[in-house]
Parts: structure tokens; C-alpha cells; sequence
């Protein structure tokens, strides 16, 4: 490829960066609203409409599950169904798992999976949920492949209560996974202070290390506090970074936190071995802690449409 068609490319690719990140609200959104990819659509609705099942039937609802040729038996994933002691009650893969309780069970990291599930059986709300993400160890893998899985409550008919849900390692970070994330991590900071915050982020089985992204912490100029990322590095300034066409990215973030608690920015990465660079979002959000004001955030890449890989 020219030096020429190369330079044409990257600013095709930098004027994307003038939009597509914002998002308008639906008036009353459904549990499949907030998400942008397919993928991640048919997913929440396949575990929803098996706890809207659960609530009409309650355990005879396992028997449909079961049932060859059903909507449960002909996807291309399974489902799995806990109570909240973290005892496993259905298993469209193992079978062999039911009736063992998996509380200790964890994942490549470290993450108690099992328990985060059956977490979401416990919360106030009736119908609460929630995504898992774990790197899951499979017998026929020659590495731990990142899974998300979205998990319901649901509250049968004689008032037990279960964790539903269903798992996929095709799921693409979507935009509200992130901001969930670092949302969660400023809670966090503000309700546990900031030497506790800052252990449990840097741990790699935080429940903060989602998809190979993880949460990062910066002082209002722009100084790297946390940075599970480069966990060798220290104190780094990131105030001076410029992406693969020179944008000033931490820099046009602290400019939009200066007039706004929450902030989106997109950028180019220079990613090794490929030809083209990666677009990638960065999100970001004040939290006052002890009278300090920090940054809070987290990036990822986005996924890259079928004409950007030719």
C-alpha cells in the first residue's frame, strides 16, 4: 500500500471520531434497548424469556428445558439455572453438575463465578439482572476463552428463587458494559475510600478485568493512579498521549470531565501487526474521594465493520 492511499485511509478512519458515540434514550427502554450488537439481543432474550418461563411454571419449567427440539434445546448455547446458595438446579450442557452446590467454583483469573451468579438471585429487585464476565477453562481449549454471560432472577410460583442465565464467548463489548463498569468502580471509590478501591482494581480477578479490559484511575491532571494494564509502569503522566493520527486523547478527555461528571472519547490505536489502526473508545467519569477529584475509566476496541478488514 502507498505511503499516499495510507495517509487517505487514516483520515477516513479519524472522521469517525466526530460521531457515533452518542446514544438517545428510548422513553421506556426494554431489556434488549440498551445493547447495539445482535448478538448480545438474542442472548438477553433467550435467558429472559426462560425466567419469564421459571415464573409461570417454576421447576416444571426445567422439564421444557429439557424437551428435544424446543427453542432451549435447538440454540447454539445452553442454559443454567442456580439457586442462591449457589447450588446448581439445571444444566442444559452437564447434567452431571445438578445438585452440587458450585459456590467456590472460579475462574482463570480468580473470579468466584458462580457466586457473582447467584449474587443477582439475591438482589432486591424481582426481576434484577446482570452480565458475568469470567475466562472460562473448557477440556477441548488449548487456552481460557473470555464468556459473557447474562443472568436473570426469577421467582417461581411457590416463591423459590433462581439465577438464570446463558453464556457465549461470541459476545462483543458493548458501550454499557463499560460504562457499568466504571460506574460500578466510582461507586466502589466513594463507598470503600481510596486505598481499598485501589487493591481490589488492581487484582487481575477483579470483577473489574471484563473482556480483556480493565478499569484505570487518573488524577485531575492526568497522572496514572491505577493501571491494571501496565501494572509495572507506576506513576506514568498521560496527559501528553496521542493516538495513531496525533489526537490529544487524554487531554480531550480532561476538557469534556471539565464541564461534565461523564465523558466519551474515540481514538485511533496503532495496534502491532496490523496494517490499519483500531478505533477504540474511551470512557470516563468523575468521583470526589477525600477531597480529591479523580478520574475513573476504562477503553476498549471497537469492532471493526466488514469494509475496514479488506
Amino acid at each position: 500500500m502507498s505511503r499516499h492511499r495510507s495517509h487517505h485511509l487514516l483520515l477516513a478512519l479519524a472522521g469517525l471520531l466526530t460521531g457515533g458515540c452518542g446514544t438517545t434514550a428510548p422513553s421506556q427502554p426494554g431489556k434488549t434497548d440498551a445493547y447495539l450488537y445482535e448478538d448480545t439481543r438474542r442472548l438477553v432474550a433467550f435467558v429472559e424469556d426462560a425466567a419469564t418461563l421459571i415464573e409461570r411454571r417454576g421447576e416444571a419449567a426445567f422439564e421444557e428445558f429439557g424437551r428435544a427440539r424446543s427453542q432451549w434445546r435447538t440454540s447454539d448455547t445452553y442454559l443454567f439455572v442456580y439457586d442462591t446458595t449457589g447450588t446448581c438446579v439445571w444444566h442444559g450442557k452437564n447434567p452431571a453438575l445438578v445438585g452440587r452446590n458450585l459456590i467456590s467454583l472460579r475462574d482463570g483469573l480468580g473470579k468466584p463465578a458462580v457466586e457473582m451468579v447467584a449474587a443477582v438471585g439475591k438482589r432486591r429487585e424481582p426481576d434484577a439482572s446482570d452480565w458475568i464476565f469470567y475466562l472460562w477453562e473448557e477440556q477441548t481449549d488449548f487456552q481460557p476463552t473470555w464468556k459473557s454471560s447474562y443472568v436473570r432472577k426469577a421467582i417461581g410460583p411457590d416463591g423459590k428463587v433462581y439465577a438464570v442465565g446463558s453464556g457465549s464467548s461470541r459476545i462483543k463489548i458493548e458501550k454499557v458494559f463499560v460504562r457499568d463498569n466504571v460506574d460500578a468502580a466510582a461507586r466502589l471509590l466513594r463507598g470503600r475510600g481510596r486505598e481499598a478501591a485501589f487493591r481490589d482494581l488492581r487484582q487481575p480477578g477483579s470483577r473489574f478485568n471484563i473482556l480483556g479490559t480493565s478499569v484505570f484511575v487518573l488524577d485531575a491532571r492526568g497522572r496514572s493512579l491505577v493501571d491494571p494494564a501496565y501494572p509495572t509502569l507506576g506513576d506514568r503522566d498521560m496527559s501528553g498521549f496521542r493516538d495513531a493520527v496525533g489526537r490529544p486523547v487524554v487531554r480531550e478527555l480532561l476538557q469534556k470531565l471539565e464541564i461534565s461528571d461523564a465523558a466519551w472519547v474515540q481514538f485511533l490505536w496503532a495496534m502491532p501487526g496490523e496494517r490499519l489502526p483500531t478505533r477504540r473508545l474511551m470512557y470516563a467519569r468523575k468521583v470526589e474521594v477525600g477531597g480529591e477529584t479523580l478520574l475513573v475509566g476504562s477503553d476498549f476496541n471497537l469492532a471493526t465493520p466488514i469494509w475496514m478488514r479488506l
